[in-house]
């Protein structure tokens, strides 16, 4: 009687394990959970660092004049009076002249 009611609950863990392996809600989607949450910490920790980088920018370009007169000539294409601006196009290996240059806009959408 005690060997059969030991087999029985033995068997009864088997199958419960069983199906808690193979079920939706079982270790599976565990397993899946664990991945998604770990690809969400690599992307929360690349959010952060760009985070801390643009702060480390801001704070340059508040209380630094070099570096907001290095933003406004690299990303404005502003100069100081009496410079010259020269701008090389890229081409491609035919060497013909990209669409955007050969309309006259640059990367802002206005005409040079």
């Amino acid at each position: 009687m005690r060997s059969t009611a030991t087999l029985f609950i033995l068997l009864g863990a088997l199958a419960l394990a069983a199906f808690s392996f193979l079920s939706d809600d079982g270790f599976g989607k565990l397993a899946t959970l664990n991945r998604n949450l770990e690809q969400q910490e690599r992307t929360n920790t690349k959010l952060s660092d760009t985070v801390q980088a643009l702060k480390r920018e801001v704070s340059g370009l508040q209380s630094d004049p070099r570096t907001v007169e290095k933003a406004a000539r690299s990303e404005l294409g502003m100069a100081r009076p009496g410079e010259m601006v020269v701008i090389f196009e890229k081409q491609d290996s035919r060497g013909a002249v990209p669409q955007e240059a050969a309309s006259g806009e640059g990367a802002n959408g206005k005409a040079r």
